[in-house]
Order: structure tokens, then C-alpha cells, then sequence
């Protein structure tokens, strides 16, 4: 599955997201719906699945769909290659 690099993160648990990124957002267990933030948002409040950093927001960050893990912008660029 796919590994999307998010820019900023709106708050410290989520962020809102499109229709296009609802899928994978879905398949990784992250989806929230009608939250403050927007009608679909990505959770993300329980940090880097590698190193345990909260992503906060303004942070970048990186949603890996298959594993469905958040990363913090270290790890997320290592697992995708960047």
C-alpha cells in the first residue's frame, strides 16, 4: 500500500483529508468522520509508530496504509526512500 507524506498536521491528533485520501486512511484504521477538523480526518494523536514522537501541529508526517502506522518526517521518508 501507499506511503502519503502529509505537509502539516492541522491539530496534535488529526488531519483533515479529501475524499481521495479516505481509502487508505480506511484501510490503515486512521478515518474519522465528522470530526472539528473537517468531515474526514486522518488520527494520528498516538505518535510515531517507530520512535513514539507525537506528531504535533504543523508537523509533517507520513501515513503508511498497509502498515497502518503514522510516522514522524524521519521515519516516514526512511520507509518510503525519500
Amino acid at each position: 500500500m501507499a506511503i502519503i507524506r502529509f505537509e502539516e498536521a492541522d491539530t496534535d491528533d488529526l488531519t483533515a483529508v479529501g475524499e481521495g485520501i479516505t481509502r487508505p486512511a480506511r484501510e490503515a484504521g486512521r478515518l474519522r468522520t465528522g470530526s472539528d477538523v473537517g468531515k474526514y480526518a486522518v488520527y494520528h494523536g498516538d505518535g510515531c509508530a517507530v520512535c513514539g514522537d507525537r506528531v504535533r501541529a504543523g508537523d509533517a508526517f507520513y501515513l503508511d496504509s498497509g502498515a497502518g502506522e503514522v510516522l514522524c518526517a524521519e521515519h516516514g521518508r526512511e520507509r518510503r526512500g525519500d
